[in-house]
């Protein structure tokens, strides 16, 4: 029971860590947290921020990192085996807008950290771990199965692989989501959402119907 307690609470400062530094990155930008403006906010020592991360880098990766799974974790939680291809990959879609609409700053975390990817400065290390995360993140991706049975069942007709299809969804559903989600949910306008149900539409549309992405 000891053990299990401080594991409990290495995974609390974990987490404390993590929070802290993603609302510090949204606030001032990645180059201008310092490892003391994400302990003093978190509440814990530097002494305890190094027993979980070795640089602020391997912190800002660790965040990006447990955006994007708990994303795709929240939203293939919604698929049901019950259901055709086409309807599986409705529901998810869906859910992602409403995790996007809940989780504002995660859509603008991930948006932060990609845009500022290729000029930061990562060690050899620690972009190798990341392109290791995106490829088993690409080969197992959470709208494949909805896409294989889609197509398998008849109900997705697009002719392109579904790995393909996967990945071209994740790209222009996030482009989108990027542009319309607030910081603040409550400011979200009818028209927003109208733009971001008529987008989930006409995605579902064309992965549906027998098209192919063009380039």
């Amino acid at each position: 029971m000891n053990e299990n307690w401080h594991q409990q609470l290495r995974n609390k400062n974990r987490d404390d860590l993590i929070e802290a530094g993603k609302e510090l990155f949204l606030k001032y930008g990645l180059l201008q947290v310092k490892i003391k403006d994400v302990c003093t906010k978190a509440e814990l020592s530097r002494v305890t921020f190094y027993k979980h991360f070795q640089s602020m880098d391997e912190l800002l990766l660790a965040i990006q990192m447990q955006l994007i799974e708990h994303l795709t974790d929240e939203v293939s939680r919604t698929s049901t085996k019950d259901l055709n291809g086409r309807e599986q990959l409705t529901v998810m879609l869906n859910a992602w807008v409403v995790f996007a609409q809940e989780h504002p700053d995660y859509i603008r975390f991930i948006q932060l950290f990609d845009i500022n990817y290729e000029m930061y400065d990562f060690s050899p290390e620690l972009r190798e771990q990341y392109d290791k995360f995106n490829q088993n993140g690409k080969e197992k991706h959470f709208l494949l199965h909805a896409l294989s049975v889609g197509v398998a069942d008849g109900s997705i007709k697009n002719l392109s692989p579904p790995l393909e299809l996967a990945q071209f969804i994740f790209t222009t559903l996030m482009g989108m989501l990027q542009r319309v989600v607030k910081i603040d949910p409550s400011k979200s306008s009818a028209m927003d959402t109208r733009m971001t149900e008529q987008f989930v539409k006409m995605l579902l549309h064309f992965v549906c119907s027998e098209e192919t992405p063009e380039g």
